[in-house]
């Protein structure tokens, strides 16, 4: 009898757990979504090759779960004359060609590349340059220098990573977007549940007992 309502009730603690971290994650609606553009790279003297690799290494370090992205190809559809104008990298307005790209766009966060080929050789590729940041909400800056050969970018993409995108505040983007993904599993778990209590139940009723054989069938009378 204990074992006919142990498969049940564990279904329906697990069913219950599923339902608290979906209300629990509720209230983070009131931080809104975080919107994070990159704009692209002013390059110099750098070779189509290295070109790609840079895009590369930059849609993925700033194209993360935990906002909602904006990649450079639909910026420059959208807002064409204001992503050149930031990519001309115009020292005397850049601060605010980037406020008036983010304000137009809607950004929050703008990140932006510059670099060039101070290499002496045609052997190795030196980089200089940095990434930039920029803040709507402070209306400032973050900057990251870069000097150093081409094959050693990983490392300056490691420290890029966590003093500027893991710093990025985080928004509801994943739990909305996965919501109803949670929601469909709640409706599975609860069909199968009562597929498995009414199962139970229906052999209880029919006298079997709980490894699913029935039981010993009275002597024939005389």
């Amino acid at each position: 009898m204990i074992k006919f309502y142990h498969k049940p009730f564990s279904i329906f603690l697990s069913l219950n757990l599923l339902i608290v971290q979906i209300i629990v994650a509720t209230p983070q609606k009131r931080s809104g979504v975080v919107n994070v553009g990159y704009v692209g790279e002013s390059l110099k003297g750098i070779s189509s090759s290295y070109s790609n690799l840079i895009r590369q290494k930059m849609l993925r370090l700033t194209n993360q779960n935990f906002y909602e992205f904006h990649n450079p190809v639909d910026l420059a559809d959208s807002h064409s004359e204001a992503v050149s104008i930031v990519l001309g990298y115009k020292k005397d307005t850049f601060i605010d060609d980037l406020a008036s790209l983010s304000n137009d766009a809607n950004l929050d966060y703008i990140f932006v590349t510059s670099l060039e080929n101070i290499s002496d050789t045609k052997d190795r590729v030196m980089l200089k340059g940095e990434v930039v940041r920029y803040n709507r909400r402070a209306n400032d800056i973050y900057r990251y220098e870069i000097l150093s050969y081409a094959e050693d970018i990983d490392l300056h993409i490691k420290a890029i990573n966590e003093e500027m995108v893991q710093t990025i505040p985080h928004s509801v983007y994943g739990i909305e977007k996965n919501r109803k993904y949670l929601v469909v599993g709640m409706v599975l778990v609860l069909v199968f549940a009562l597929s498995q209590s009414f199962g139970g139940f229906g052999q209880f009723l029919g006298g079997n007992d709980s490894d699913g054989k029935k039981g010993p069938e009275p002597p024939p009378g005389n």
